[in-house]
């Protein structure tokens, strides 16, 4: 396994990288790093290319296993419904792929995607008993429900092709859902919050917000909305004239404010500030509630919080705003919650000075990458077989030489157990030579004392027995007659070095013959003796016999 994992995610406005190291226990989180994108004309990929270029060299991570994260408009994303409930994951792969072809623009043969089954919804559709439900909530699914993500090969082509050029061959391409369980996992104020339902991790980038619902490790819906922290910039850059666009982004991360009841302004200063923001933030948190809407009638889950991440989420007050608008607890990544992403390798303090919150989906992403096998990879079908082949001969000169090393260690592991066995098998012999000098007046080896004779020229019995007591035990067991045919009640079983005594009882002196013909049938036994037979209490026959067994 790689010592390094690392996810770059190409946001519009900036390019977030974060390192994590896999373990058995888990992976951790080394590093997280985001860089603005240089302005320009270009398309905004183009212009980080430079920028991941200088971070890719500056952390040394060339050679490194690397992944990419797409979002928004360059994948399509599909909760697809199925009559069946189990399938195997093979079969389910080829009706995915039919489906999808039906409703994506795009033919089977031009598209790669991913899927991953979906829970069942709780009872009452994720809904808190008592709180009314708004429109409409999707019934029981009658076979099984499918979350899934498909985008264009020639983009996944390209974005591999991105990545080889910046100086990394992408080991998949990541849609946001893993990344979005992966943050719930770790996010402690959830568990604190009681939130053991559907949570939706809310994304707030720049030019666009995903929204993934995750269920009991699982998402189960997935929409990304054409409105972010781009839209409010443009409103302060309108409201106030003489800004320009980068200088009204720079105030709307240093002044941006929006009020709520929860959080009313506090001077006409922020009133302004609110007047000019809400205008934008409005109609997003109108796309957000027809986006959980449409995750309760297209899955009937309904979430009971909302998770604030990405670089606007730190527009003071969203979180109270969303809250009201929304009708759910809705707030940002606390310090407790950076701490828990952060991990123990950066620390609590040290993550405080790291862009944790607006890199949290990069972040999840690194999680999810590290753990070996991420849940939706877009590099699937022939392009995984090809990032395969090519991964394991980047590393086919170090895992042959880790084999090489390996195959070392065990012959010198060999020749030292041969070499012990030796010297000990010399001493012993030394030994038995000095022993047989004091006994037979000279040494001896051991095929000498083997095939020696004893008085009477008669080769010399070995001391240890031919059976244990536990062996006579087995051997009477295995040759006792079937119940159908037999009704013993075995009071005494004495077993010594010479005989064995049983005493019992038996319904018919007939029970007690057959016994006897099964027991003369076990090599061990010479002589088996029938004492008197007497009858006791309801007609049972009492018997004893005594067996002369030799080979104790």
């Amino acid at each position: 396994m790689a010592s390094r994992v690392f996810t770059v995610d190409l946001g519009a406005w900036s390019v977030k990288l974060a390192i994590a190291s896999p373990g058995i226990r888990g992976a951790t989180l080394i590093n997280v790093v985001e860089r603005l994108v240089p302005p320009g004309d270009q398309p905004a990929e183009q212009r980080a290319k430079q920028t991941l270029i200088q971070m890719i060299d500056e952390l040394r991570l060339r050679g490194e296993t690397g992944y990419i994260g797409v979002y928004g408009d360059q994948v399509f994303t599909q909760v697809l419904e199925f009559g069946f409930k189990s399938l195997r994951r093979t079969e389910l792969e080829k009706a995915v792929g039919g489906e999808l072809e039906g409703v994506v623009p795009v033919d089977l043969e031009d598209m790669v995607y991913c899927f991953e089954p979906i829970p069942l919804p709780p009872d009452a559709g994720g809904v808190l008993p008592g709180d009314p439900v708004r429109g409409r909530v999707a019934a029981p699914a009658e076979g099984m429900r499918v979350l899934s993500y498909a985008m264009r090969r020639d983009r996944a082509e390209q974005l591999i092709a991105f990545g080889v050029q910046c100086g990394f061959d992408p080991r998949g391409v990541l849609a946001c859902a893993g990344a979005a369980i992966r943050l719930v996992t770790h996010t402690p104020s959830l568990m604190k919050a009681r939130t053991d339902g559907p949570v939706a991790v809310i994304d707030i980038g720049h030019e666009r917000t995903d929204v993934v619902v995750v269920h009991q490790g699982k998402a189960v819906f997935s929409r990304s909305i054409a409105r972010a922290g781009k839209q409010v910039t443009e409103a302060i850059a309108r409201h106030w004239k003489h800004l320009s666009y980068e200088d009204a982004e720079r105030a709307k991360h240093s002044d941006g404010f929006v009020a709520s009841q929860t959080e009313p302004a506090t001077s006409e200063a922020w009133a302004r500030i609110h007047q000019v923001t809400v205008t934008e933030l409005t109609p997003f948190a109108r796309d957000l509630r027809q986006t959980l809407a449409a995750c309760r009638a297209r899955t009937g889950f309904a979430p009971l919080a909302a998770l604030l991440v990405g670089g606007g989420s730190r527009l003071r007050g969203i979180g109270s705003f969303l809250t009201e608008h929304l009708g759910i607890p809705s707030w940002r990544l606390t310090s407790d919650d950076i701490g828990a992403l952060a991990g123990p390798k950066i620390g609590a303090e040290a993550a405080a000075n790291l862009p944790i919150d607006s890199a949290a989906m990069t972040v999840g992403m690194a999680y999810d990458a590290a753990g070996g096998r991420p849940q939706f990879d877009l590099r699937s079908g022939t392009l995984a077989v090809r990032v395969d082949l090519s991964f394991l001969r980047a590393k086919a000169v170090p895992l042959g030489a880790a084999l090489l090393v390996m195959a070392a260690f065990a012959a010198g592991s060999a020749y030292a157990d041969l070499y012990r066995l030796k010297k000990a098998r010399a001493t012993l012999t030394t030994r038995l030579a000095t022993e047989t000098q004091e006994m037979f007046g000279a040494p001896k080896s051991p095929e000498d004392v083997l095939s020696s004779t004893g008085p009477g020229g008669v080769a010399a019995i070995s001391p240890l027995p031919k059976m244990t007591a536990y062996d006579v035990l087995l051997e009477i067991n295995s040759h006792i007659p079937p119940k159908d045919k037999v009704t013993l009640d075995i009071g005494t079983l004495n077993i010594d070095d010479q005989k064995v005594d049983i005493q019992g009882t038996a319904k018919t002196p007939e029970e007690i013959d057959l016994l006897v013909t099964e027991l003369k049938k076990i090599d061990c036994f010479r002589d088996v003796t029938r004492g008197p037979t007497d009858t006791g209490e309801n007609g049972v026959k009492k018997f004893r016999l005594t067996i002369n067994a030799p080979c104790m």
